[in-house]
């Protein structure tokens, strides 16, 4: 029973930390700008194929993979901003449309180019390390403490750094910053800049911890989603929180019924409590 109960802490631990990374980056543009990015799975998927493709294809310096993914990822995010959601920001629909269109694209591309198998990223660390009686892997132990350490990071940036206030304020009033002299579209760049490189670095955990396959573009997508639904629409905190309970429900959903399970319990679970609070944990009416 012990055994059991520390699997899940742990094994939940980490896969809330993993999840927290790609959904507290897609509440971040959301909150912003009321963007929903359909695209930002294809972030969470591309950065763990350039890795891969790099350190084992290249070989490039594992360290230096890593870095030179989370950066294109970031930059392919302004990218896709600039091309795509810039010229029809204020037309919600059309927005979700293209970056749903690009994610689809993007999944086939992999689909061609790589099959439907999915592959593991290198990681810097191997083996297992016993924890209260149980053997953890320590690329779960790795991935749990980098997740945290981003998020430290996230909320750093967020709260303390004069760049993070400045975006704080245009996600509160856009027109009101703008009037006060603040570049809104250089801040709108900034945080999807942010918002893609989270994504990367959580697919990156991911692909090391479970590995990564196409699919996981648009699944990736769901769960982020869901899990910023669950929190608050535009609240980063109330994704993360939710990020860590929607991985208790996945794991022990795992460890107890299987895991085919897991995705029905979880968006059970979700919509049970959006029943009750429809603005989600942390939202608030608009």
């Amino acid at each position: 029973m012990i055994d059991l109960i520390m699997r899940i802490l742990v094994y939940g631990a980490v896969s809330g930390g993993i999840w927290a990374l790609a959904a507290s980056g897609f509440s971040l543009i959301f909150g912003i700008g009321r963007i929903l990015n359909f695209a930002h799975g294809t972030f969470f998927v591309l950065s763990a194929y350039i890795c891969f493709i790099l350190a084992k294809d290249l070989g490039v310096n594992l360290f230096i993979s890593y870095i030179i993914a989370i950066l294109l990822v970031g930059a392919l995010g302004v990218v896709v901003y600039k091309i795509m959601m810039a010229p029809v920001r204020h037309h919600e629909v059309m927005v979700i449309i293209v970056t749903l269109a690009f994610a689809l694209l993007v999944e086939q591309i992999l689909l061609l180019l790589f099959g439907e198998h999915g592959y593991s990223i290198p990681s810097f660390v191997s083996g297992s390390m016993e924890i209260g009686g149980v053997l953890i892997p320590k690329t779960r132990i790795l991935a749990f403490f980098v997740s945290i350490a981003v998020i430290i990071l996230l909320e750093y940036f967020i709260n303390r750094t004069r760049t993070g206030k400045m975006i704080s304020a245009v996600s509160q009033d856009s027109e009101a910053a703008m009037l006060v002299g603040m570049d809104v579209e250089k801040l709108f760049m900034i945080t999807m800049f942010v918002s893609a490189s989270l994504a990367g670095i959580g697919g990156l955990l991911f692909g090391q911890v479970f590995g990564a396959s196409p699919i996981f573009a648009v699944k990736s997508l769901i769960y982020a989603f869901a899990i910023v639904i669950l929190g608050g629409l535009g609240s980063v905190r109330g994704s993360i929180i939710a990020s860590f309970i929607v991985g208790y429900i996945i794991t022990t959903t795992i460890i107890l019924l299987g895991s085919r399970w897991a995705e029905f319990v979880m968006l059970i679970t979700i919509i049970s409590i959006l029943i009750f609070r429809p603005t989600g944990l942390f939202g608030v009416e608009e």
